[in-house]
């Protein structure tokens, strides 16, 4: 009797001890799938109240897209309304996507019917600086050139990059006259060769914050540390922040911060590496830390 006792009791035992699932989830937890009336009831007690979109001034009518700023100077494309209030290209999206439309005449002769027809409605439309056409073939509404020029110009997106690689634009974030002239004339500072183990032939390792890069900067050749990584969201890791830009300082040929003073802030995760003589002249260049 008592042998068929024991491995039931033991049993027992470990599921009540047991921290998995067979510990007692709490009331909030628990599924209210057959009981919604109790869920109500428990609801009403806790007394959370969710506002509404309404209550919190949230009017999906008056929401529109932040888009990023646009970082060269050039010409830029806008739309502006017509005399309807549609919206059309403006002069230079025009100049660009009519470029865009032009073909050959041995092209267009070899073209059928209806491709002919489709190409017209389109070079008809963008003529008349319209983002949108009607395809006579299928009697659909597709978008012009202009429409997706200017879509692309406001949207900048960049594929997942795990650090700092050949030709990668840099700026200079101390007060070194060098580096200063760079960041204003628009020709920034690039990566040509960056000091670190794994190095082979047409695979040059990816730098990343606190490491030793080479640049090309106003016809010179540069030491510089990444005191900056604009870091993809897929390779962040936690308590270290990402920067919109890489942010370098330059060294002379012995080894010392070419400027005396760090503008930008820089990450508090470079104190751990002041073990470095390099890195330590650096960090005591900082005023602010992240």
């Amino acid at each position: 009797m008592l042998k068929n006792l024991i491995p039931k009791l033991s049993q027992l035992f470990s599921r009540a001890e047991a921290s998995g699932r067979w510990y007692p989830q709490p009331t909030s937890v628990r599924s209210y799938s057959q009981c919604p009336e109790q869920k109500q009831e428990e609801e009403k007690q806790v007394g959370h109240v969710i506002p509404t979109a309404e209550e919190l001034g949230l009017d999906r009518q008056k929401a529109y897209p932040v888009f990023s700023k646009p970082r060269g100077n050039g010409n830029l494309y806008k739309l502006k309304k017509g005399k309807k209030g549609e919206l059309l290209a403006d002069y230079n999206l025009f100049v660009d996507s009519i470029r865009k439309c032009e073909t050959h005449w041995k092209v267009y002769n070899g073209m059928t019917a209806n491709e002919k027809s489709t190409y017209m409605a389109h070079y008809i439309a963008v003529r008349d600086r319209k983002l949108s056409y009607v395809d006579p073939i299928d009697k659909k509404e597709h978008k012009t050139n202009s429409a997706l020029f200017y879509e692309l110009s406001v949207h900048r997106t960049r594929t997942p990059n795990p650090g700092i690689h050949r030709r990668t634009r840099c700026v200079v974030v101390d007060n070194s006259a060098i580096g200063k002239e760079a960041n204003s004339s628009g020709r920034l500072a690039y990566c040509i060769h960056v000091y670190k183990k794994g190095y082979r032939p047409k695979h040059m390792p990816h730098a990343t914050l606190g490491d030793k890069i080479l640049v090309a900067i106003k016809g010179e050749m540069k030491k510089a540390y990444v005191v900056g990584a604009n870091t993809h969201v897929n390779y962040r890791k936690h308590g270290i922040p990402s920067t919109d830009t890489n942010n370098i300082v330059l060294l002379d040929d012995d080894g010392n911060p070419i400027g005396n003073r760090v503008l930008a802030p820089i990450p508090g995760h470079l104190l751990k590496k002041r073990d470095n003589i390099e890195m330590a002249k650096i960090v005591s260049l900082a005023t602010k830390f992240v």
